[in-house]
């Protein structure tokens, strides 16, 4: 791998030897695919780690202030909702609460 004139990351097809940049999965030049297996599944598990409930707590646990971690991990989920999802959730939560406070 080598940087270009402009500082983008190149690599060589391996089919036809055409410079394509590090990012592309297919070959411009030829249309052979240029990505391992490996390199495929390493991907997929980093955004599998990523999205998880298991990534999302790794990162709260290993921030230097957690409370703002989880805070960040909140704010993320609820901008992936819809005002349907929020309103299903606050539901929920309230569903949760009122029996609570009837057994106590």
């Amino acid at each position: 791998m080598k940087n270009n004139l402009w500082g983008v990351r190149m690599k060589v097809c391996q089919f036809c030897g055409f410079e394509r940049k590090d990012s592309d999965k297919k070959c411009p030049s030829c249309g052979g695919l240029n990505s391992t297996i490996a390199e495929l599944i390493a991907e997929e598990e980093a955004n599998i780690e990523k999205y998880s409930f298991k990534g999302r707590c790794k990162r709260i646990l290993n921030a230097e202030n957690s409370k703002d971690a989880f805070f960040h991990e909140v704010e993320l989920i609820k901008s992936g909702l819809t005002n349907k999802g929020v309103f299903t959730i606050f539901l929920i939560v309230a569903f949760v609460f009122a029996l609570v406070i009837s057994v106590l």
